[in-house]
């Protein structure tokens, strides 16, 4: 059983699923269509955290898998 559900793998998303773990809550997340959310198809992103200078969308898709292969947390493929 979960206790809370998340969807989307956005980094909101696996942020979320992080916080929510850390919380003793059992996530799930439910994957949408592309790794990384809506956030890996654009092209320059001028205001992601803890970048200064920007970063591109492909890049923020590696982040977000790196964090969900550093979380423990389940997920179910795209709805």
């Amino acid at each position: 059983m979960y206790n809370v559900l998340i969807i989307g793998s956005g980094c909101a998303g696996l942020t979320a699923a992080i916080y929510a773990a850390r919380a003793n809550l059992k996530p799930l997340v439910i994957d949408g269509h592309e790794p990384g959310g809506q956030l890996s198809l654009t092209t320059h992103v001028e205001n992601y955290p803890g970048f200064p200078d920007g970063i591109m969308g492909r890049s923020s898709s590696k982040i977000c898998a790196s964090r969900r292969r550093n979380s423990e947390r389940n997920s179910k493929p795209g709805l």
